[in-house]
Protein backbone atom coordinates (compact mmCIF):
# COMPACT_ATOMS: atom_id res chain seq x y z
CA UNK A 1 0.00 0.00 0.00
CA UNK A 2 1.26 3.87 -0.98
CA UNK A 3 1.52 6.20 0.94
CA UNK A 4 -1.39 8.91 0.30
CA UNK A 5 -0.46 11.71 -2.05
CA UNK A 6 -2.31 14.87 -0.35
CA UNK A 7 -1.54 13.90 3.45
CA UNK A 8 -3.40 15.29 6.12
CA UNK A 9 -3.65 18.22 7.84
CA UNK A 10 -6.00 20.54 10.40
CA UNK A 11 -9.49 21.56 8.58
CA UNK A 12 -9.62 25.37 8.30
CA UNK A 13 -13.26 26.97 9.05
CA UNK A 14 -14.17 29.63 6.64
CA UNK A 15 -16.71 31.56 8.79
CA UNK A 16 -17.74 33.48 5.46
CA UNK A 17 -19.55 30.55 4.29
CA UNK A 18 -23.21 29.03 5.17
CA UNK A 19 -22.14 25.82 7.08
CA UNK A 20 -24.14 22.96 4.96
CA UNK A 21 -27.45 22.30 6.68
CA UNK A 22 -27.19 18.76 5.51
CA UNK A 23 -23.75 18.58 6.70
CA UNK A 24 -23.20 16.70 10.48
CA UNK A 25 -22.34 19.15 12.91
CA UNK A 26 -18.53 19.42 13.72
CA UNK A 27 -17.12 17.68 16.80
CA UNK A 28 -15.73 19.79 19.23
CA UNK A 29 -11.77 20.57 19.10
CA UNK A 30 -9.56 20.54 16.11
CA UNK A 31 -10.57 18.39 13.19
CA UNK A 32 -8.81 16.86 10.47
CA UNK A 33 -8.88 16.84 6.66
CA UNK A 34 -7.49 14.35 4.41
CA UNK A 35 -7.25 12.91 1.14
CA UNK A 36 -8.26 15.02 -1.82
CA UNK A 37 -10.07 17.58 0.54
CA UNK A 38 -6.87 18.22 1.92
CA UNK A 39 -5.79 18.89 -1.88
CA UNK A 40 -8.50 20.90 -2.21
CA UNK A 41 -8.23 22.93 1.08
CA UNK A 42 -4.17 23.70 0.45
CA UNK A 43 -4.83 24.93 -3.13
CA UNK A 44 -8.13 27.58 -2.14
CA UNK A 45 -5.73 28.55 0.68
CA UNK A 46 -2.65 28.90 -1.33
CA UNK A 47 -5.22 31.24 -3.68
CA UNK A 48 -6.20 33.26 -0.65
CA UNK A 49 -2.98 34.27 0.55
CA UNK A 50 -1.04 37.42 -1.22
CA UNK A 51 2.26 36.11 -2.41
CA UNK A 52 4.92 37.29 -0.57
CA UNK A 53 2.73 37.31 2.87
CA UNK A 54 4.87 34.25 4.40
CA UNK A 55 7.99 35.34 3.54
CA UNK A 56 9.03 35.97 7.09
CA UNK A 57 8.22 32.15 7.16
CA UNK A 58 10.56 31.19 4.82
CA UNK A 59 8.15 30.85 2.00
CA UNK A 60 8.41 34.11 -0.19
CA UNK A 61 6.79 32.19 -3.10
CA UNK A 62 3.70 30.73 -1.41
CA UNK A 63 0.59 32.23 -2.18
CA UNK A 64 -1.21 34.02 -5.08
CA UNK A 65 -0.99 37.33 -6.95
CA UNK A 66 -5.03 37.29 -7.32
CA UNK A 67 -4.78 40.46 -4.80
CA UNK A 68 -2.59 42.93 -7.54
CA UNK A 69 -6.12 43.21 -9.06
CA UNK A 70 -7.83 44.92 -6.42
CA UNK A 71 -9.28 47.77 -7.28
CA UNK A 72 -8.85 47.66 -10.90
CA UNK A 73 -11.31 47.61 -13.51
CA UNK A 74 -12.22 44.07 -14.46
CA UNK A 75 -12.20 44.43 -18.02
CA UNK A 76 -11.17 41.58 -20.73
CA UNK A 77 -7.51 42.04 -20.01
CA UNK A 78 -7.53 42.15 -16.21
CA UNK A 79 -9.87 39.04 -16.34
CA UNK A 80 -7.58 37.42 -18.44
CA UNK A 81 -4.30 38.56 -16.37
CA UNK A 82 -6.37 37.01 -13.16
CA UNK A 83 -6.76 33.65 -15.10
CA UNK A 84 -3.33 33.73 -15.26
CA UNK A 85 -2.48 34.05 -11.97
CA UNK A 86 -4.84 31.29 -10.81
CA UNK A 87 -2.99 28.91 -13.20
CA UNK A 88 -0.03 30.06 -11.71
CA UNK A 89 -0.34 29.58 -8.15
CA UNK A 90 -2.43 26.45 -8.61
CA UNK A 91 0.45 24.59 -10.67
CA UNK A 92 2.81 25.50 -8.06
CA UNK A 93 1.25 22.97 -5.77
CA UNK A 94 3.85 19.99 -5.87
CA UNK A 95 0.26 17.55 -5.97
CA UNK A 96 -0.82 19.32 -8.84
CA UNK A 97 -0.65 17.39 -12.36
CA UNK A 98 -2.35 19.23 -14.87
CA UNK A 99 -4.62 22.00 -14.83
CA UNK A 100 -7.51 21.49 -17.05
CA UNK A 101 -9.69 24.75 -17.17
CA UNK A 102 -9.65 27.67 -15.34
CA UNK A 103 -13.03 30.61 -16.06
CA UNK A 104 -13.07 33.49 -14.28
CA UNK A 105 -16.96 35.16 -14.49
CA UNK A 106 -18.03 38.57 -13.24
CA UNK A 107 -21.55 38.22 -11.52
CA UNK A 108 -24.55 39.66 -13.18
CA UNK A 109 -26.21 40.56 -9.93
CA UNK A 110 -22.91 41.72 -7.84
CA UNK A 111 -20.83 43.94 -10.46
CA UNK A 112 -17.25 43.64 -8.91
CA UNK A 113 -18.05 39.97 -7.80
CA UNK A 114 -16.15 37.31 -10.00
CA UNK A 115 -16.39 33.61 -9.16
CA UNK A 116 -13.62 31.93 -10.33
CA UNK A 117 -13.56 28.12 -10.87
CA UNK A 118 -10.63 25.57 -11.41
CA UNK A 119 -10.50 22.14 -12.76
CA UNK A 120 -7.11 20.17 -11.88
CA UNK A 121 -6.05 17.00 -12.54
CA UNK A 122 -4.32 15.94 -9.34
CA UNK A 123 -1.00 13.37 -9.08
CA UNK A 124 -3.30 10.49 -8.43
CA UNK A 125 -4.84 11.04 -11.91
CA UNK A 126 -7.98 12.38 -10.32
CA UNK A 127 -9.67 14.95 -11.25
CA UNK A 128 -11.63 17.57 -9.32
CA UNK A 129 -13.21 21.22 -9.62
CA UNK A 130 -12.51 24.16 -6.80
CA UNK A 131 -14.02 27.55 -6.52
CA UNK A 132 -14.21 30.71 -4.50
CA UNK A 133 -15.14 34.03 -4.91
CA UNK A 134 -13.55 36.91 -5.11
CA UNK A 135 -14.55 40.74 -4.54
CA UNK A 136 -12.58 43.19 -6.50
CA UNK A 137 -14.06 46.06 -5.78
Amino acid sequence: MSADPFKADLRLAWPALPQDPCAPPAPPGPAMVDGRDNLVQALLLRLAVDRGELAGLAHPRYGSRIYDLIGEPMDRANKELLRRYVREALKSEPRVKEILWVRVEERASEPGVLDITAAVRDVADGQFELGMQLDVR
